[in-house]
């Protein structure tokens, strides 16, 4: 009887997608496998709360099943790629996790390859997964690591708004606060969010009344690393964590990112909007000129405004908390 033949390799492969979906549901998160042609993703896997919320935080999947995919390099495996999936992996809009069914040990190990293939530092052939990172309901989490923080819970705009007004660097020469960040990141007509350490400096800069220059160390460095995992952990901005962490782990840099307001974004900003109208009034206009010997890298006269103003909606906030 002429009829089509299963191959020994088809058993294999869907052994290891079974295996990687029974993990993952055991461990309550959803895996969506692609039904229609897999061209280097095998699936999404999203992540949902303790309290079995849908987070939209999504990563692509990619499942391999045997033996011969990994080599034994003492304290890690190697998983070498063919051209074609380093290519489409490494511009994914998502993280990609590797999946790598290993029936020596049957452990299912994993990392993102999409990370990996990113990082400038990768000198190698071949991708790395450590022998300590196989799926279980202890390391499922580190799925979504290159994601975001799911630590912070969401708050409402207005608590993110006071949030932000309170959260102030202590150093005096650098006293500067989330909102100030945010306000002065405003560009493209306010539907993008800018970060750099020039914007940064300048604001600390324009605040500092000490008779010292700006002092910058770890310290700082971790405030404005801080404020950017805050925009991400409270969704107020699209921004890719997965690329920002090769700057601020890998190479050791201070990321800079331009990124596009979310819904909640757009909420806050027009909430900062209604409360600056509040207080315009009060501020004479001498506050729009300083008399500081220093190069503003601000835009418009709106921009210094909008620091006073933060810096008057700064004492009334912290006198109230007093």
């Amino acid at each position: 009887m002429n009829t089509p033949n299963v191959s020994e390799n088809y058993y294999k492969e869907r052994e290891g997608v079974l295996k990687v979906a029974l993990e993952l549901n055991s461990n309550g998160y959803v895996f969506r496998e692609t039904s229609n042609g897999d061209i280097g993703i095998d699936g999404q896997i999203e992540h949902i709360n303790e309290r079995g919320e849908a987070t939209g935080k999504i990563v692509g999947a990619q499942i391999k099943s045997g033996n011969s995919y990994l080599v034994d390099k003492g304290d890690h495996f190697a998983f070498y790629p063919h051209e074609k999936h380093k290519n489409y992996w490494s511009v994914f809009p998502l993280p990609v996790i590797l999946f790598v069914f290993y029936p020596n040990d049957g452990k299912i190990y994993f990392t993102d390859v999409r990370y990996q293939l990113n990082n400038p530092k990768l000198t190698h052939a071949y991708v790395t997964l450590e022998k300590n990172s196989f799926l279980n309901s202890f390391t499922a989490k580190k799925i979504f690591e290159t994601t975001g923080d799911f630590s912070v819970p969401y708050y409402t705009i207005d608590e993110v708004f006071l949030i932000m007004a309170k959260t102030i660097c202590q150093n005096p020469t650098f006293h500067i606060s989330y909102l100030d960040l945010f306000t002065q990141g405003l560009t493209n007509l306010c539907r993008h969010v800018y970060f750099s350490m020039d914007v940064a400096l300048s604001i600390a800069e324009y605040y500092n009344e000490t008779e010292f220059g700006l002092g910058l160390g770890y310290t700082e460095h971790e405030f404005l690393n801080e404020y950017a995992k805050f925009l991400m952990s409270q969704n107020l901005a699209s921004i890719d964590y997965s690329n920002y962490l090769i700057d601020w782990k890998e190479r050791q840099l201070q990321p800079t990112f331009i990124a596009p307001l979310t819904v909640r974004g757009r909420e806050l900003l027009k909430s900062i909007k209604i409360i600056e109208s509040k207080f315009k009034t009060h501020l004479p206009a001498t506050t729009l000129v300083r008399e500081r010997s220093i190069e503003m890298q601000f835009r418009t006269p709106d921009d210094y405004l909008r620091l006073d103003l933060g810096k008057k909606l700064r004492e009334i906030i912290l006198k109230k908390e007093g």
